[in-house]
């Protein structure tokens, strides 16, 4: 596997000299969060101001020093957080200069702070579009995100996402600089996305409410692929974190890997996407996909066994 598709154990979700553990694959409740909300008043030019609030049971001894963090997935793990400036002391607000967003695709800059005691260091929920709520209208989507997470784990199977990697450094081995293309889909060291370690660190705990298969046999018009069998699978699921197309989504009970096509919104708050429809097809079983590790996976597998 290449170097920088996990950095971290899976089991530890904080910090440097003290970590909260959590079981593989255990999705509520969650993982000790000292920050109760952090808010972002993003400006696409840059100039971004994030804004955060305590817990009022937090009191850890001062100075409290807040290094702002941006990364381009919402994972704990992802291996490209980077600093943003330098860290504020007991501050509640930290300013980004720079512009994160340059696609037409949806906003995909997520951040985070990193809190700094004399006793520990803690690390807020990644936070991207959903930061932009204001207080009462962040807590109505926390509240349907709660209601729907419920829902789902009585209707619909969880799994694991890896995020496509859309920056970064080009594939030094499979990649054609000339005109860009990949010249082989099963390569190893970029799993055939044309980006040095292809995906990024598994994140765990997606749901996804999958509807009945639907299978389409058809002749391919240009005459080129003869008779086409498609197999398509549509799903509900959060659009936490951001979905793109080309994302994978793993099943965490038959390791199915599916490649999300279509993305529909379904509900959102001010512009702010909850919940959408997905249309995913199956990977095929000899697709280079399958031999991505999932290491959320394969410690539950020992925990079974």
């Amino acid at each position: 596997m290449p170097e920088g598709m996990v950095n971290l154990p899976t089991n530890i979700v904080s910090n440097e000299n003290f970590a909260v553990s959590c079981e593989p694959n255990q999705c509520v409740p969650d993982c000790a969060n000292v920050f109760e909300m952090v808010h972002v008043s993003y400006l696409i030019r840059g100039g971004t101001r994030v804004m955060w609030t305590l817990t009022d049971s937090f009191n850890d001894p001062t100075p409290w020093l807040f290094q702002l963090q941006a990364s381009r997935v919402a994972n704990q793990n992802a291996d490209d957080w980077e600093n943003i400036g330098l860290p504020v002391e007991n501050s509640c607000y930290a300013i980004d200069p720079t512009k994160q967003n340059y696609a037409k695709a949806p906003q995909d800059a997520h951040y985070r702070i990193k809190l700094t005691t004399p006793q520990a260091t803690y690390y807020s929920n990644p936070t991207a579009a959903a930061g932009i709520l204001m207080p009462r209208d962040w807590r109505l989507a926390q509240e349907i995100i709660r209601k729907e997470r419920i829902r789902f784990r009585y209707s619909s199977q969880d799994g694991y996402l890896l995020k496509r990697r859309i920056t970064g450094a080009d594939c030094p081995r499979c990649l054609d600089l000339q005109t860009m293309e990949v010249t082989d889909p099963y390569c190893t060291q970029c799993w055939g996305t044309g980006k040095e370690c292809g995906y990024y660190y598994p994140l765990g705990c997606i749901w996804a409410d999958l509807s009945p298969v639907t299978r389409k046999k058809n002749l391919d018009d240009q005459g080129m692929r003869g008779t086409v069998q498609d197999v398509i699978v549509a799903g509900r699921m959060l659009m936490l974190p951001l979905l793109d197309e080309m994302d994978v989504w793993v099943s965490r009970k038959t390791d199915d890997r599916y490649y999300i096509q279509a993305i529909k919104g379904v509900a959102e708050i001010r512009g702010v996407p909850l919940i959408a429809t997905v249309e995913m097809r199956p990977a095929p079983y000899t697709d280079v996909i399958y031999n991505i590790p999932i290491p959320q996976q394969d410690a539950w597998l020992q925990q079974t066994c």
